[in-house]
């Protein structure tokens, strides 16, 4: 992961007074408008959006040969808003999800993005938990029509 020159003069000091920023945007054909969201007590405006600060963690998919690039997502249900936005999705809904990751000197100035479907999101009282990853693309069939005993039946008789 690369980051901007000025993120990593900031991130090699001793101390970063301003730090760093995680964005989180939930989009659904359903929604009015995108949930945007960063991880802080304060609201943000950035990347032409105002983010609703709510305190969430992202660990950040690994980057390993034969592994599907996963990030894990767990953030508070405060209030209730985005739990009830969450639930009110049909089953099996396909959110799409974008993190991102600012400096807080520089918010305007993507470090890092991660753009992915977002599932097994599971609602739980004050927390809400999810994967965002290519797990449903990577586990489809490469090809439409196989042939196998139940699509050709002539050709695998005993």
């Amino acid at each position: 992961m690369t980051v901007t020159a000025s993120t990593a003069r900031w991130l090699q000091k001793v101390s970063d007074p301003h730090g760093v920023l995680m964005l989180l945007e939930l989009n659904h054909t359903s929604f009015a408008t995108p949930i945007r969201m960063v991880s802080d007590t304060r609201n943000l405006a950035a990347l032409g959006h105002d983010w609703l600060g709510v305190p969430f963690q992202i660990k950040l998919p690994d980057d390993k040969a034969r592994q599907t690039p996963r990030a894990a997502l767990q953030m508070d249900n405060v209030g209730r808003e985005i739990g009830a936005e969450l639930e009110a999705l049909p089953p099996g809904a396909s959110l799409k999800a974008v993190i991102r990751m600012v400096h807080r000197s520089t918010p305007d100035v993507v470090d890092y993005s991660f753009s992915a479907p977002m599932n097994g999101v599971k609602v739980d009282g004050p927390t809400v938990t999810a994967t965002v990853g290519r797990d449903d693309i990577m586990r489809i069939s490469a090809v439409r029509l196989r042939f196998d005993p139940s699509t050709a039946p002539a050709i695998f008789t005993e």
